[in-house]
C-alpha cells in the first residue's frame, strides 16, 4: 500500500500498471489477430495520451510554480533532461506497437514488447527519480499560492476529459490509490465525472484488459 501525498504518485501508479497490462498482452498475443492489434494500439494511444499530458503539465505548470517558492529544485534539469529521453524511447514503442495494425502476428508483438521494455526501464527509472527527489519538496509545497494556482489549471486542462481520467485511474487501483485519487478529486465528483463522462475509457479501452 502506497501512501500518496499528491496526486502525481496516483498518476504514477497507473503508469505503472499499464505497462505491465501490456508486457502481459503482447506476450500472449494471438498470431495473426487483427482484432487484438486494434485493441492493443486503441489502448496505447490512450497511455501515451496520459503519458504526455502528465509530463506536459508538470513542464508548463507545476515546475514553473515551484520555481516560484524557495524549494530546492537541484533536482529538476535531470528530470527534465528524463523527459526527452521518455519521449524518444516512447516514439520506438509507439512505432512498433502501431505496427500491429499492418502486422498482427506474434514476431511483431515479440518486437513490441522488446520495444516497450526498454522504454518501461526508462520511464519506471524516471518514476522512480522523481519520486525520491522532487515527490517529497512536491507535497510539502502544494499549499503555496503557486502551486494551487497551477493545479487550478491542470484541473481546467482535464475538464473534458476528467470523466476518462478517473475511469483509467481506478481501473485495476488497490484502496491507497483509490484514495490518493479522492484526496484532489472527492469521491461524490469523481463518481460523477466517471458516470457522465467516462465513456469513452469505458467502451474503447477497459475491455482490453479484461481478456483472458
Amino acid at each position: 500500500m502506497t501512501e500518496h501525498l499528491t496526486m502525481n504518485t496516483v498518476i504514477h501508479a497507473a503508469f505503472r500498471r499499464d505497462i505491465a497490462r501490456f508486457d502481459a498482452a503482447l506476450a500472449s498475443f494471438p498470431d495473426g489477430s487483427q482484432a487484438r492489434a486494434d485493441q492493443l494500439v486503441v489502448a496505447w494511444d490512450f497511455f501515451e495520451e496520459q503519458l504526455h499530458d502528465h509530463h506536459d503539465f508538470e513542464e508548463e505548470y507545476f515546475w514553473p510554480a515551484l520555481r516560484q517558492t524557495d524549494a530546492d529544485l537541484t533536482s529538476l534539469a535531470a528530470l527534465d533532461g528524463e523527459h526527452q529521453a521518455m519521449r524518444d524511447a516512447l516514439d520506438v514503442a509507439s512505432r512498433e506497437v502501431r505496427a500491429l495494425r499492418t502486422t498482427p502476428t506474434s514476431t511483431q508483438a515479440g518486437a513490441a514488447r522488446t520495444a516497450v521494455a526498454q522504454f518501461s526501464t526508462v520511464l519506471l527509472d524516471h518514476l522512480a527519480h522523481e519520486e525520491r527527489d522532487l515527490e517529497p519538496i512536491t507535497a510539502a509545497y502544494q499549499d503555496a499560492p503557486s502551486m494551487k494556482a497551477a493545479l487550478k489549471q491542470v484541473k481546467r486542462a482535464h475538464f473534458s476529459s476528467m470523466g476518462n481520467l478517473v475511469e483509467w485511474l481506478r481501473d485495476g487501483a488497490d484502496a491507497s490509490d483509490v484514495a490518493g485519487m479522492h484526496q484532489q478529486v472527492p469521491a461524490p465528483v469523481a463518481f460523477a465525472f466517471a458516470k457522465v463522462a467516462g465513456g469513452r475509457y469505458r467502451r474503447e479501452i477497459a475491455p482490453t484488459w479484461r481478456v483472458g
